[in-house]
Formats: C-alpha cells, sequence, structure tokens
C-alpha cells in the first residue's frame, strides 16, 4: 500500500510508514491502497537495493532520510580521496624519492670532489716527477764533475808521488831483426819498488788493449819478441831505471810500447808511447 502523508510504497501489515513515521490506522489501510500518486508528485527514488552502484559516481546522501530524499555530496568522499593520497604505501614512495634525489646529490658532489682531488694528487705528482728528473740530471752532472775532479787529483798525485825524470825516447828508423841493443829506457822518482814498479806493456791490435810483457828466467828475458828487462836504482840520486833492450829482436816485436810505473801504494803512472819497426 502508499502512504497518504508521504507516498511511498509500504507493506500492508505496517501500521507505521517507516520512512516518515505517520501512523497509519486500520481503517485507513483500504484508502492508502486506492490513493494512486499524484501526476504532479515525483515518483520516489527505488530502494538502496534495487539501485545499481557506480563505481566512478561519487558517494551520495540524503537530507531527508537516510534511504531517500533530496541527494548531497558527501563530505566523506573528499576525505576518501585524502586517505587514499596520503596512504602509507604513498608516503612510504615519497620519502623513498626524496631520499633517491639525496643520494644522487650526494653522488653527484663526491664525484666532483673525487675528480678535484684526483686532479690536485696529478698535478702533485708530475710536480715531483719533473722534481725527481730534475734531482736526477743533477746528481748525474755532480757525479761527472766528481769524476773528473777525482781524476785530476789522482793524476796530481801520481805527479806528486812518481815523478818520470827521463821518459821514452822514440826510435828513428827501423831496428834490425837478431839486433843486441838498448832500445827505450824510463827514469822515475818515488816509493818504487825496483823487481815490480815498472810494467812494460805492448798494445795487441787485434784485442785493442795493452798487454803485459812476460819476462823469463829471472824475469829478464823474453824470447817471443827477444827483449830484454834491466832494472837498476841510483841510491845517491834516489832514481829508479828501467830499460828495454833489443836482445835479438825478432819480427814479432813490431808494435808499439809503454811503461806504466806503479808506486807501493797503487798509483801508477804512464809513460810516453813508441813505435818499433822491425827489418
Amino acid at each position: 500500500m502508499i502512504c497518504l502523508n508521504c507516498g511511498k510504497t509500504i507493506d500492508d501489515d505496517i501500521r507505521v510508514c517507516p520512512f516518515c513515521g505517520s501512523l497509519i490506522e486500520s481503517g485507513e489501510a483500504a484508502a492508502y491502497e486506492a490513493a494512486p500518486p499524484s501526476e504532479d508528485e515525483p515518483l520516489a527514488p527505488p530502494p538502496v537495493a534495487d539501485r545499481i552502484p557506480d563505481e566512478d559516481a561519487e558517494e551520495t546522501f540524503y537530507d531527508d532520510d537516510p534511504v531517500y530524499g533530496e541527494p548531497r555530496k558527501a563530505a566523506a568522499a573528499g576525505g576518501s580521496r585524502l586517505g587514499k593520497l596520503f596512504s602509507p604505501a604513498a608516503v612510504l614512495s615519497l620519502i623513498a624519492c626524496l631520499l633517491c634525489v639525496v643520494c644522487l646529490v650526494s653522488v653527484s658532489n663526491l664525484r666532483r670532489e673525487l675528480k678535484a682531488q684526483n686532479e690536485t694528487l696529478l698535478g702533485t705528482v708530475n710536480g715531483l716527477s719533473s722534481s725527481v728528473s730534475a734531482l736526477d740530471a743533477r746528481l748525474n752532472q755532480l757525479d761527472t764533475t766528481l769524476s773528473g775532479v777525482q781524476s785530476e787529483a789522482y793524476n796530481q798525485y801520481a805527479s806528486q808521488a812518481i815523478a818520470i825524470t827521463k821518459d821514452i825516447t822514440p826510435l828513428v828508423g827501423p831496428v834490425d831483426a837478431g839486433k843486441y841493443n838498448r832500445m827505450f829506457i824510463v827514469t822515475a822518482k818515488g816509493n818504487l819498488n825496483i823487481n815490480d814498479s815498472f810494467d812494460w806493456q805492448k798494445y795487441n791490435e787485434a784485442t785493442g788493449g795493452w798487454v803485459s810483457l812476460v819476462f823469463t828466467g829471472d824475469a829478464t828475458t823474453n824470447e817471443q819478441y827477444g827483449l830484454r828487462l834491466e832494472n837498476t836504482f841510483d841510491r845517491s840520486a834516489n832514481t829508479y831505471t828501467s830499460i828495454l833492450w833489443a836482445n835479438g829482436i825478432t819480427e814479432a816485436a813490431n808494435g808499439t810500447y809503454r811503461c806504466v810505473i806503479t808506486d807501493a801504494t797503487g798509483v801508477a803512472k804512464t809513460s810516453a808511447e813508441a813505435t818499433v819497426t822491425v827489418s
């Protein structure tokens, strides 16, 4: 039947309208049933159970009663969207994004600092390398200077320790093979020894070096070249004399000769050179 007060359909056995609260007398039931809705009266909205929910539509309520009435936008709809916007997952995502941005900025700053430090370190290393190279060059120069000073000092000391008073005189013309004659003579002063201070040497063309002559038979004779060695000491003049004799000289004696004089301390001094031609 239809409620005469609000015009809504209600069950026949109900005595109080659930929509408007009007009391329905038992004698008025027929009137409720017979009273059709007015053409000017808008149809009541369907029951809640008959409405099809729209997921995209905003949630609405009705002013007059909990079920029907003038629709209005619920304030809870905005609250629902805010709830979704500030949900725990959204907050965590926002925090993660902020942390990523901070990390990227920190890494970028760290890379810039490392690059600057590397450039500074590279400049320092290059400076040290240049300094080391300059120091090496200076040390080499000092070594060369020191070597020259040592050589000069050695020569000066040798000149003071050993004084050659008579040097080798070169021969004039060839020497006859088998000849017995005095060829070269050297006289020196110093802390010398008559037996082993005078070393006569011959230049070896094959090896490009000087070779000491070997004397046998009381260390006075060299049969290969036909030479003889004679060393003497003049006590009054305090001089030592070494004479190289042609003692049946052979053609193998052709070449250049010199005498190396060494004192008791190891200081050595070399005489002039002379050439022998045997014919």
